[in-house]
């Protein structure tokens, strides 16, 4: 069954389009990225936020989770299409307020309430870096592999972000979106934040390329992050889609055809081993 949109959904999905355009603006980063899908009713949509260069209307095939996603969902035989937005709140606002099928992304935060109707399925794993500016730290900011060694610092942390283990080691957190968490380390509001290496280039390229080589990662990995597809279980077809979904993403992972998107994308260098995480192990969970 495929879902339309409320009346009163247009109207609040109106006032959250509009609010994107003003926060882009002000923000002096990208505009709505909207696709052609999110007005195509007649299909079922995985609802996502531009990721750069990983999901983005920007880059080829709609970036490489894109299309790892497509094809699983293709190979599922799932009639569903990916739909971008600039701003987090219109992804939850689908999936929880219009019923969608489902959403793709990372820091969704849902309560626990809203997790006992989900399905949450890995889609990748991605290593991060805490990237800092280099010239506020002339001769380099590290740290232990205990955060309490950064304690004092002020972290920048992407909306939804569990910060817990930071504020307890005595870290103060700023929020933004990933382009203005760049911007706050360049102007000393914040000291570093946690970014895939290709996020971060892709990002400075666009928007900061003057300002490219001032930014430097701490050479000991911030961690793993994982992206998700999050499947609706009050969605008629959200359970069934859901268990098709993971079967096809698992056979992807096992006959190579995961990895050789992933080669597409990125190369068969060092740079795939950032994005060639345990995700067997995590589909397994």
């Amino acid at each position: 069954m495929k879902q339309s949109i409320s009346k009163t959904g247009i109207v609040t999905l109106s006032l959250l389009f509009l609010g994107s355009l003003l926060f882009a603006t002000t923000a002096s980063a990208t505009g709505p990225r909207v696709t052609k899908a999110l007005f195509a009713i007649d299909k079922d949509q995985v609802h996502a936020l531009e990721f750069p260069p990983f999901l983005s209307t920007e880059v080829a095939d709609g970036g490489l989770f894109s299309e790892i996603v497509n094809s699983a969902l293709e190979q599922a035989g799932v009639d569903a299409v990916i739909t971008t937005h600039p701003v987090q709140r219109m992804v939850k606002y689908y999936l929880l307020q219009e019923n969608a099928l489902a959403v793709m992304g990372r820091h969704l935060n849902f309560s626990s309430e809203a997790r006992k109707s989900l399905i949450l399925i890995p889609v990748a794993v991605m290593t991060e870096n805490f990237y800092y500016y280099k010239p506020a730290y002339p001769n380099g900011l590290e740290w232990s592999g205990n955060l309490t060694s950064l304690q004092g610092k002020t972290y920048g942390a992407h909306k939804g972000e569990d910060v817990a283990a930071f504020k307890a080691a005595g870290i103060a957190v700023k929020e933004g979106r990933t382009i203005a968490l760049l911007k706050m380390i360049a102007k000393g509001e914040a000291d570093f934040a946690a970014i895939p290496a290709l996020t971060t280039s892709w990002l400075l390229d666009k928007y900061m390329a003057s300002e490219k080589g001032d930014f430097a990662a701490m050479q000991r990995p911030a961690g793993t992050d994982v992206m998700y597809v999050v499947f609706n279980g009050k969605h008629p077809q959200g359970a069934d889609d859901a268990a098709k979904f993971r079967k096809a993403l698992t056979a992807m992972v096992n006959d190579g055809s995961y990895a050789a998107i992933m080669k597409k994308h990125i190369g068969n260098g060092e740079m795939l081993k950032l994005y060639m995480g345990n995700l067997k192990g995590e589909l397994a969970k």
